[in-house]
């Protein structure tokens, strides 16, 4: 009897738990502020695990769908920029270990969305953070972007590409789009004197000295309460979407 090969058996299928549906975001909501507030007049562990529930449910949960829809408003308008909970969210736990300030939690919002392609640490896109005003009332808030405190290898190649490219970027800088957005243009904390390598009558001196390369645009409170806030921060980024790009490419 001539012997038969064994008929290999199929790999059963994998089961496959169904996605959740993504969540919609309705914008936050003046519990999240108020949560922020408490947070910074009570921040211990104590505190935060009676208040658990209202993090995950004014902070966190809003949060997650804001990301979300982000990352659909990116991708319908083919913008190569990541938005999702898993890399634009931050851990609400503050590294304490070289801090001075004991402090376990951040008192702040905060929404990170790279563009595509850019490491870790050498990171550039968007970002929207809120938290409680210095003043006490109402919220500081930053919406904009950019490239903050690069690492020296970093920093000397967009120097770099700015001392090459200055009349490019000069161009993205006073296009109107981009102006009505962010008309105070590119800033950061700056050198007093020009990066050694370059001359002080450099056309870009000012932008050579820059340790930080920021835009930022007005966002009043009360956008954060909107249901539309992905579509208001959205037409922000895109018009900034060029200097992004120029950014990224050092």
């Amino acid at each position: 009897m001539v012997p038969t090969k064994k008929r290999m058996a199929k790999p059963a299928k994998p089961f496959l738990i169904p996605d959740e549906p993504p969540p919609a975001f309705e914008g936050f909501s003046k519990e999240t502020f108020h949560f922020l507030h408490s947070l910074k007049k009570n921040n211990r562990k104590d505190w935060f695990e009676a208040h658990r529930e209202a993090y995950e449910q004014h902070l966190r949960e809003p949060s997650k769908a804001l990301a979300y829809a982000m990352g659909v408003y990116f991708r319908e308008n083919k913008m190569p920029i990541i938005g999702n909970a898993k890399t634009s969210l931050f851990r609400i736990y503050r590294d304490i270990r070289f801090s001075k300030d004991k402090s376990p939690y951040k008192t702040h919002v905060g929404l990170s969305f790279p563009l595509e392609g850019t490491k870790k640490e050498e990171w550039c896109g968007y970002y929207l953070g809120f938290e409680p005003a210095a003043t006490g009332k109402g919220m500081s808030i930053f919406a904009g972007g950019g490239i903050y405190m690069p690492m020296p290898p970093h920093l000397k190649r967009i120097r770099a590409l700015i001392a090459a490219e200055h009349t490019a970027l000069t161009r993205i800088l006073e296009a109107d789009e981009f102006q009505h957005y962010f008309p105070t243009g590119l800033s950061g904390d700056a050198l007093k004197r020009i990066p050694q390598g370059y001359s002080e009558d450099h056309p870009a001196a000012g932008y050579l000295k820059l340790k930080s390369f920021l835009f930022s645009s007005d966002l009043a409170e009360r956008e954060l309460l909107r249901e539309d806030l992905p579509e208001r921060l959205g037409e922000r980024f895109k018009a900034a979407l060029p200097l992004v790009k120029f950014l990224g490419r050092a």
